[in-house]
């Protein structure tokens, strides 16, 4: 895996465990990834993969007690992890922004959105209430919402759940980040508004020269939308690659397994949609082997012994993690 702290972020060897009552949990188990600046990744996989929590670490958003993190996470030069409270907000913001899953609970119901954006003008960039105000009517107008001096003064409570996104959207952008981390960023909302979302984030970051990442469980979300494609199982990545390569020669099996659950116009109405046998293993009980084995109809006896490292494909960047992955072959996926 390639590793360049010259980049906007390189990420090695990162683990983040949490010691419960069970036991130790490793949510993300070593990952190495790194991004340039002006590029979008998506991050993939099922609930419980550690996509949010990879999401979390990197911004240095973790729990100070019952959790460890090790391995390095370089922003812009600066480490990340050890880095204090105190330096880790002198870069919220400014360097790097997050949007958080469900808007309602991302924004304080009993204070007015306009003022949630200024607190956060007025605490990072020193502006004054004026500055702070015109700049973040400015902002819901950059989003797209419509009177935007109207919703200034409106509560969470009065938006529809499309203008509560593309209010936290307005905020996590309020201090013009280099990079923003998007976890989730159209769950529970209608497909309409999600393609209103998701083109919304396009646009920003062509306009703002900035880098996304975005998180998701679904493949087709990010099919026309990223460079890279990172596909996270058990906290691991198993498969990392061009979106383009991912897509069309993609090698492990689990990758092959998500394409094929994701919902397709072109099929008939009412049909049943294609589902993963099994379920995601308990991270408190991982063996040696294959975390993807139990559910795997390429497995072998190997793969429950012995955990398999990410190896070079064919194509540049493009690595997987297998002992039996599938064929060489091209395949043209539906969308």
């Amino acid at each position: 895996m390639s590793f360049d702290n010259k980049k906007l972020l390189a990420v090695k060897d990162l683990a983040t465990t949490f010691h419960t009552a069970g036991g130790d949990l490793p949510a993300v188990g070593g990952v190495s990834f790194d991004m340039e600046s002006n590029q979008t990744i998506g991050i993939v996989g099922e609930s419980g993969s550690g996509k949010t929590v990879l999401s979390r670490t990197i911004m240095g958003l973790q729990q100070r007690t019952n959790v460890t993190v090790t391995g390095s996470v370089l922003l812009s030069g600066f480490e990340m992890v050890g880095a204090s409270e105190d330096e880790k907000r002198e870069r919220w913001g400014t360097e790097v922004a997050m949007i958080f899953q469900d808007p309602m609970t991302s924004l304080n119901p009993v204070m007015k959105v306009g003022k949630q954006i200024d607190e956060t003008l007025r605490v990072r960039l020193g502006m004054s209430k004026a500055d702070a105000k015109a700049r973040a009517i400015e902002l819901l107008e950059l989003v797209g919402i419509p009177s935007p001096q109207y919703r200034y003064d409106a509560y969470p409570g009065q938006l529809s759940g499309g203008m509560r996104q593309r209010v936290v959207i307005a905020i996590s952008l309020a201090c013009s980040p280099k990079l923003l981390l998007a976890d989730e960023p159209t769950t529970g909302l209608d497909v309409t508004i999600q393609a209103q979302i998701l083109n919304l984030l396009e646009e920003l970051k062509e306009r703002l020269e900035m880098s996304v990442i975005l998180v998701t469980h679904d493949l087709g979300v990010v099919a026309t939308r990223t460079s890279r494609i990172i596909v996270m199982y058990a906290g691991r990545i198993v498969e990392i690659g061009s979106t383009r390569e991912v897509f069309a020669h993609h090698r492990m099996p689990y990758t092959r397994a998500l394409l094929e659950s994701s919902p397709k116009v072109s099929n008939a109405s009412h049909t049943r949609l294609t589902t993963i046998p099994g379920r995601p293993p308990n991270l408190l009980k991982l063996t040696q082997g294959c975390s993807f084995a139990p559910r795997c109809s390429y497995a072998t006896e190997k793969c429950h012994v012995d955990r398999p490292e990410l190896e070079a494909a064919d194509e540049p960047g493009h690595m997987f993690a297998c002992w039996n992955p599938l064929p060489k072959t091209r395949r043209t996926v539906k969308k």
